[in-house]
């Protein structure tokens, strides 16, 4: 397992390397994806789509530890 040195706020480790984003645009993407969480609620992994604070359309793959617990792994834009 390759473990990114991060993890959730029970103690369990994040399994993939986090991909680092923006304070502002961290804030933007955890906040949609809490307002959304029933979409994400029994899924390990997901993805979240949004435009980003640049205005251009992105994929957001991110681990789901729970509400409020998560992994942004992967930024992809489309």
């Amino acid at each position: 397992m390759n473990h990114s040195n991060r993890w959730d706020s029970k103690g369990n480790p994040f399994e993939y390397p986090t991909c680092h984003l923006s304070y502002k645009e961290y804030a933007k993407i955890i906040s949609e994806i809490n307002t959304n969480y029933e979409l994400y609620k029994n899924e390990p992994y997901s993805v979240h789509y949004s435009v980003g604070i640049d205005n251009h359309y992105y994929i957001y793959y991110f681990e789901n530890h729970g509400f409020n617990d998560y992994n942004i792994i992967g930024k992809f834009e489309i």
